[in-house]
């Protein structure tokens, strides 16, 4: 009886055993792979003895898959080890506001900063910042002078902006916006210390829009805004989803800027 001529049904029925860790169907695992060639060897016809080269080569076969088994141990470890640091790191995000990508508009809430982010085509001058409500009403128009090429940021409370970390000094009799708040009787209304309350813009959804002259034709630049970071989901997969103020929903590589507040 040869090599070949080995019945699976008697022979190796005594060699089959039950690990902790199932293997699939239709793969030959390291421990069936070696159980086989055992089988083989215990049942092969001595007159007829398995050929040096063929055993040599059902040996490399085997360390081929043993390598193949650890390599694939040491990446499922690799990726739960990046899951686990992905998650932490989505973590440390929550109550952060970020900037991403499709988010035309931001939440000012009380106190707060709404943030815009984008990148500048080409230097660009005459740039007006165009500040909407989340229904498209123009609110202020503010010049911001010049811009070279590559990224800005404008931040905004309601009442102060600063562009690029600098603060913009706005003249408040060019605004929309009454400069203090008045009560019913017309009067202005005093703080704690005796100083006007100036009035600022409510908290609400805004959208920020700039033009500018690029090349000589006057281009316009949709901002994408800042969201607050609520929470952070992981699916099964692994995969890791922030969940924003207002509903929104983005991926990590989907984050173009991380903001202090």
């Amino acid at each position: 009886m040869s090599i070949n001529e080995v019945s699976s049904n008697s022979v190796l029925d005594q060699y089959r055993t039950n690990t902790s860790t199932p293997e699939k169907e239709n793969e030959l695992g390291r421990n069936a792979f070696l159980e086989l060639m055992v089988a083989q060897l215990n049942n092969q016809n001595p007159l007829e003895p398995t050929d040096n080269q063929a055993f040599v080569a059902q040996l490399a076969q085997f360390s081929t898959v043993e390598g193949i088994d650890n390599l694939n141990d040491s990446a499922d470890s690799m990726m739960s080890q990046f899951t686990s640091n992905a998650a932490l790191q989505a973590s440390s995000l929550v109550g952060q506001s970020v900037i991403v990508e499709g988010n035309d508009t931001g939440l000012l809430t009380s106190g707060g900063v709404v943030s815009g982010y984008v990148d500048v085509p080409a230097s660009a001058s005459n740039m007006m910042l165009n500040i909407k409500s989340a229904n498209g009403q123009l609110l202020e128009q503010i010049p911001v002078g010049n811009h070279a090429q590559g990224a800005m940021s404008v931040r905004w409370d309601g009442y102060n902006l600063m562009v690029d970390g600098e603060i913009i000094e706005l003249d408040r009799s060019q605004l929309n916006l009454e400069q203090y708040v008045y009560d019913d009787n017309g009067d202005i209304m005093l703080d704690d210390d005796g100083n006007p309350i100036e009035r600022v813009y409510p908290p609400g959804q805004y959208e920020f829009e700039l033009t500018g002259s690029i090349g000589g034709d006057t281009e316009q630049l949709d901002m994408q805004m800042s969201s607050r970071v609520d929470s952070v989901t992981m699916s099964a997969t692994g995969t890791v989803t922030l969940n924003l103020t207002g509903g929104q929903r983005a991926t990590m590589d989907q984050i173009k800027q991380i903001l202090d507040a």
